[in-house]
């Protein structure tokens, strides 16, 4: 069984469901703890919608992630925009609170953002898109 979603996930849907399952987590992170340093770096988001939101902003990216790791590649690009999206929206928010001086240590945050976002973005271009065809494609039907 596990082989058998091995070949259907493989490393795009893992990558779907891996980091869709963590933005849920990050997501409950936001609506029930205090964080001070995430307020203060993510002030003019905040003048937009509360911190529940943006955790349930975080929480919608990563469900669009997991319902779509068992998709076909190309059909599955909602769940990247949903992993991606949060991701440049808080290193966007933390660049600007390092550069005005809001938040003077939030540059030190902004590689973890970053990083994650250009990992994201290349297994998804890795791993072929819309052109790649799901590796369980004719198993169990003797092709």
């Amino acid at each position: 069984m596990l082989a058998a979603l091995w070949r259907h996930l493989q490393w795009r849907g893992l990558t779907l469901a891996g980091v869709g399952a963590c933005w849920i987590w990050y997501g409950i992170g936001l609506i029930v703890t205090d964080r001070p340093g995430i307020v203060a770096a993510t002030g003019p988001l905040l003048s937009l919608m509360c911190m529940e939101a943006w955790g349930g902003v975080w929480i919608a990216g990563g469900l669009a992630g997991v319902l779509t790791a068992a998709l076909r590649p190309g059909q599955d690009l909602p769940g990247f925009a949903g992993l991606t999206g949060p991701l440049l929206v808080w290193a966007l928010a933390f660049t600007a609170a390092a550069v005005t001086g809001a938040y003077g240590t939030a540059w030190t945050a902004v590689p973890l953002y970053v990083a994650a976002l250009l990992m994201v973005v290349v297994i998804a271009v890795l791993t072929g898109g819309r052109t790649r065809r799901c590796a369980c494609e004719g198993v169990g039907r003797g092709e």
